[in-house]
Parts: structure tokens; sequence; C-alpha cells
């Protein structure tokens, strides 16, 4: 049997294929639509749940009859293919059918946030020239004044009263703003004669999302109904999971976030699982939604302290079997407190961290069904392609230098799930793929090792790194990691500060400590410091020590990290403004001073 001769690099050995079948290491995408592909696979299932929302639960069949009505509904109200219909509304079972619908006509839809301003709405429906805006429990008068400022020819919403209803055919009216109620869209699709649509259109425009904006407004990426396949296809082929009727998934990223929409309630259907939507996330429902018996949890770090902070006495977890921390990474020592807290709740949970990236549909690495190293991000995905290259030479001068296996570099990943553009922005998008050896690739951010089985270990973020006095480069997010691995240490962030004393830029980290294992004849700060200046054993065995230049000059102890809204990432712009803050006021005392030559 012929073998293929291994060079050790990444390129030509693709470890992220070892022991893949010939099929899943080169699979065919269909060139067809989403809404058929789910129709298609959801042909022998058709009676099972695909939505659970609330009080609401809708089978795969509802889902989608009710796609074909309001589909018609849209086409009676001007909607045509290469549209983009704006949906502003919480995790609804209605959001997901405007997205099933608009896809089966060849419209794409975009998801923004349902708290924005009228002046970010007004923007982006200016922006994308959407003909209908779709929202949520908004009066005449608020969508009249959207509709003044922008193309909008109608705005659809949805009412309060209405969310647990799967009925379509309330008595409909237009009102002078072109305000329609949702849920009298079906009076409107029998204007619309029922007709065939074309499903073979693979690369049709399908879906806008959005980059996370931690360095700047953030950018739209627009996906087509292949990307979207391929990160399914590259996904069920990792995973080694088949169609899984009757399992459920806790979806409880809002749909405006990549994790949210793409990754958590687009895969869940694609693999015949029931999406259950959180729409209000709070501490104090989340049990209620955890009642509700989830299989898998697409959860973040924030989500898992969460639940181990309001967990009811005896609670029984044991439905769920996989934990998937996206939007930030979830450290082992972390993940390790969360195995020990399900298996007090009755649960034998299996907890990953995952990575991706808008460009490439949120789906980057995976660790779901596969052997999980807790200091990785997991494999990345069989059947796309990969790279490590030189960060330095990329950045001075777009040069790609390929490092081996093994070596620290920038990951750049390739595959059909690579974006179609930045919406109306050429010159970003050019910039944003890279072309090796005829393949398009995209820059993921992450800084790290690639191993010979396909996991990668983040080391940092191409964008949280400094360069110091004496050319040296700090990796805050390799510190971060450092630091999150002390016993004593629960959660930590660090961020660079510009001193006041015209000396070096310098680290500061903000801990939230587990203060029982800590010594008490001995203040924290200086016991954080010991640890800081000692070799320290990480999970993977390495055996590492911060250098001089490495070593926070500031510590704050905490309660808890601040996170970002929706995506419950680590909001590093607002840690960095508050270090920032504190050295101006001269509230911050500078603990470990590093002396090097300026």
């Amino acid at each position: 049997m012929f073998e293929k001769k291994l060079t050790g690099y990444a390129s030509n050995d693709k470890p992220q294929n070892k022991g893949a079948k010939f099929w899943e290491a080169h699979p065919i995408i269909p060139d067809i639509n989403i809404y058929t592909a789910i129709k298609v696979i959801s042909s022998f299932y058709r009676d099972e749940k695909a939505v659970d929302c609330l009080k609401l639960s809708a089978t795969y069949q509802q889902l989608l009859d009710d796609a074909v009505t309001v589909s018609m509904a849209l086409k009676e109200l001007g909607v045509k293919k290469g549209d983009i219909i704006t949906v502003s509304m919480p995790n609804f079972y209605q959001a997901v059918a405007v997205f099933m619908a608009a896809n089966r006509i060849g419209a794409t839809t975009t998801f923004l946030n349902s708290f924005a301003p009228d002046e970010e709405i007004v923007s982006y429906l200016n922006l994308f020239e959407s003909p209908v805006y779709i929202n949520f429990n908004r009066s005449d008068e608020e969508n009249q004044k959207i509709v003044d400022k922008t193309h909008v020819r109608y705005v659809i919403t949805l009412d309060k009263s209405k969310v647990n209803s799967l009925s379509l055919n309330g008595n409909y009216h237009l009102t002078k703003s072109n305000t329609i109620d949702f849920n009298t869209l079906g009076c409107l699709a029998k204007f619309q004669k029922k007709t065939l649509e074309n499903p073979f259109n693979a690369l049709d425009d399908a879906l806008i999302l959005y980059t996370s904006g931690t360095t700047g407004k953030p950018k739209a990426v627009v996906l087509t109904n292949k990307n979207i396949l391929a990160a399914a296809t590259y996904l069920k082929n990792s995973t080694h999971i088949s169609n899984t009727r009757g399992e459920k998934s806790l979806v409880c990223v809002p749909f405006t976030y990549p994790y949210g929409f793409s990754t958590s309630t687009l895969m869940s259907l694609m693999c015949g699982r029931t999406a259950i939507l959180a729409p209000d996330l709070s501490k104090d429902n989340l049990y209620y939604y955890l009642a509700k018996n989830p299989n898998i949890i697409f959860g973040s770090p924030a989500l898992l302290e969460l639940m181990m902070i309001n967990a009811p006495k005896g609670f029984d977890l044991s439905s769920v079997k996989t934990f998937i921390s996206g939007g930030d990474f979830l450290t082992p020592a972390n993940a390790k407190r969360g195995e020990d807290f399900f298996q007090e709740h009755n649960a034998k949970t299996v907890i990953t961290n995952g990575s991706g990236n808008a460009e490439t549909v949120s789906c980057g690495t995976n660790s779901v069904g596969i052997e999980v190293k807790p200091e990785t991000v997991g494999r990345v995905l069989t059947g796309s392609d990969c790279l490590v290259i030189d960060m330095d030479k990329y950045n001075n001068n777009r040069t790609i230098e390929e490092k081996k296996i093994g070596e620290e570099g920038l990951l750049l990943i390739g595959g059909e799930h690579v974006f179609k553009e930045y919406y109306k922005k050429p010159e970003l998008t050019k910039k944003a793929k890279i072309v090796v050896n005829g393949k398009n690739y995209v820059a993921t951010g992450m800084f790290g090792r690639l191993d010979n089985d396909g996991y990668f270990t983040l080391t940092g973020r191409q964008s949280r790194f400094y360069i110091i006095s004496t050319l040296n480069k700090v990796y805050l997010d390799y510190v971060q990691g450092v630091i999150s691995n002390f016993p004593c240490v629960k959660d930590c962030a660090v961020v660079k500060v510009d001193t006041n004393d015209g000396s070096l830029a310098a680290n500061k980290a903000y801990i939230v400590l587990d203060e029982s294992k800590m010594l008490d004849n001995k203040d924290f700060t200086s016991q954080i410091l010991d640890l800081c200046l000692k070799p320290i054993k990480m999970v993977n065995g390495d055996i590492v020590q911060l250098k001089e230049y490495e070593i926070p000059a500031y510590i704050e102890f905490v309660n808890a990290l601040p996170r970002r809204k929706g995506t419950e990432k680590v909001d590093y712009q607002l840690l960095e403004q508050k270090a920032a803050d504190d050295l101006k006021k001269g509230e911050s005392q500078k603990f470990y001073k590093l002396e090097l030559a300026k």
C-alpha cells in the first residue's frame, strides 16, 4: 500500500487527516442550499423536534413548512434573489424560520443584536439596502423612524405575546408605517402561487456574520451556502458522529455571533439534533433551560462558571454528555473544575475547547468525538487545510514561510469553508485571503504549535502581543495561560499597560483566586509572584517558566473577569482602559520591577 512521504510540514503531511477515510479527507460538497440540505437530511425523521424555544416546539416538518410559508410572504413583499434580509431579535424559533425562508428563495440573512441602538441598526440597513427588516416587539412609531431613515419598504414585527405561537394565519393588516405582524405572514403568502425554487445554488450568498470587533468596527463576513455546507461536512467527518436524531443541543450565544447561529444552531439542525434556544439566558433562568435535558451545551468559560455558581442542590445534569467551550479558551484547570462539578451532578461530561473565526463559519478546530487534549483548542477539521507560518515575515512583507510541525507560528486555515468576502470591502478581502499553492487560506490570528495529530496549542493571539525595547515579544495569552495553571488561580486575564515612569510597557494581571488554596501566612500578591518566578508543570506535562520580561508588573485581584455580552469573551479593551486609568490615578502599585536597558 502506498504511503505518503512525510516532510514535517502540515501543508504536505496533513496531520488533521490522520486516520481518516479517503472520502473524509477529500469530501465532496453538494451543490445545494442550506434549506435543501436540511430538507434532505431530515427525510427520515421529519416528526422529530427541530427547535425547542421557551414554550414553543417545532418538528423538522413544521420548520420546513413555515420556511415555505414565510418565503412566499417575502416574495409577495418583493424580496428577490440576492436581497439581504436584516433580522434583529433574540434567539427565537421565528428567526430560524426566516433564515430558512430567505435561503429557499436565494436571499441572504444577517442577524443584528436585538439590543443594538437604532443608529447602529439604521447604519446596517443602509449598508445592506435591506428591503425588509424583521424585529421583535417594536411599536409602529419606532418602526416608522427606521423606515424614514433607510431603504426599508416593510418592517415585520414579532409581538412579545406571540413568541410561543406557531400560527402564521393571523388577520393581516398593513399600518401607516408599513409594519406587518409576523404571525400574519401566512395570509400574505396566499397571494403568491407556490413555486419550486432552484435548490442547486451552493455558490449563492446565504449568511452575513460579523468579526469580533476587538480591533475596531466589526467587519461583515459574507458566507455562501457552500461555505456553510463545507463547515458542516468537515465537522461531521472530524467527529465521526452520524445523524443523531433525538439528541439535543443547548444554544446560548445570540444569533448575531458566529458561534450562536452558524455553529450552534445550523450545525445542530444539519446533524438531526433538537436546538434548544435560549433567547434570554441569565443566572435566574439558566436552570430552566438545563431542565430541558440537553446532551450538548455550546457554552463558554463564563457559562460554565455561571452553572457552577448557581447550581441548585442535587440538580441532575446526567443528560449532558459534552460541554463545548467556544468564544474563549477554557484553561485545563477550569476544565477540570468543570468535570468535577458535572460529576457531582451525576454527569460524565466531556469538556472540550473549539475555535473558529467568522471567516471560516466559526469552525476551525474540534475536540468532540475524538481524544481531548485540554491544553489545545482542538484538532484542525478533517478535510480542511492548514499550515503554520512565520508571523514576523508575514506581518513585515507578506512573505509566506511555513514552519515545521511543532514549531511556533501563525495558524492559517484553508478549505471550502473560507468566506467569500467582506461585504463591499474588496481591498480588505484581498488582504485577508492568503493564497498558497493555489489554495485560499485565512489567518486565524492564533499563534502556537501544531502537533503530529493535527491538534493546535494556543500560545498567543496575533493581536495580543507587544514588543519591548530589547525587541523581545510578550505574548499576553501565553503569560495568561501560564498563570491560569497556578493551583490557586481560578481565572486570569493579562493586558498591556504603558507605565507612567517612562520605563517599559508592562503586563497587568487581573486574577480570580481560589483562596482555599492560598497560604494564610503570606499576602496573595507575593504568592503569585513567587509562582511566576518558578518553573511550572503544564497540563500536557511541559515544564515552563515565565521570562523576567513576561512577569506581570501589576496584579489586581477581582471577583470575576468582565465579559463581552453575547460572546462571553473576556473584555480586554475594558481591562486595558481600567489599567490605564488606575495607573493615571496612581492607584496601581508596581509589584515587580524589571530593569532592562532602554
